[in-house]
């Protein structure tokens, strides 16, 4: 009887993980934090990130082709889940200004990058960091 109860309580187990990995937005680091919270990052990954009208690199740039370049700046407000990049995750930060490293500030409304690219999505992970969008 006793061998019968772990082995279901391992399969409980089990099937609680996978449904709980859907995404990594799904894993909210602070799930009570929401609206908005300007937040200037800059890109610290060797990725050139694109600068999107929506939060999917399926939809087209801002700008007809905006690309920033590792040590440009975001100004993120909030994050939100979106199309996935591989398997790199959803997690876009709606970003509302960029500022090229070293030629200056462009205001692009609201725009997103994808965040793994743009800080490994630290300023999701940190807490408070950037808000989820309200």
């Amino acid at each position: 009887m006793t061998r019968a109860i772990k082995t279901l309580a391992a399969l409980a187990l089990a099937g609680a993980s996978v449904l709980c990995a859907t995404s990594q937005a799904s894993a909210d680091p602070n799930p009570n934090h929401y609206g908005d919270r300007p937040l200037l990052i800059q890109l610290d990954t060797s990725d050139h990130v694109g600068v999107y009208t929506a939060p999917d690199a399926g939809s087209s740039k801002v700008g007809g082709n905006l690309t920033l370049s590792p040590g440009d700046y975001i100004v993120a407000i909030c994050w939100v889940a979106g199309g996935y990049v591989g398997n790199a995750g959803d997690v876009w930060y709606r970003t509302t200004q960029v500022d090229f490293n070293g030629g200056g500030d462009l205001y692009v409304g609201a725009a997103y990058t994808f965040a793994p690219y743009v800080d490994y999505a630290a300023a999701f992970h940190n807490v408070p960091g950037v808000p989820h969008c309200a």
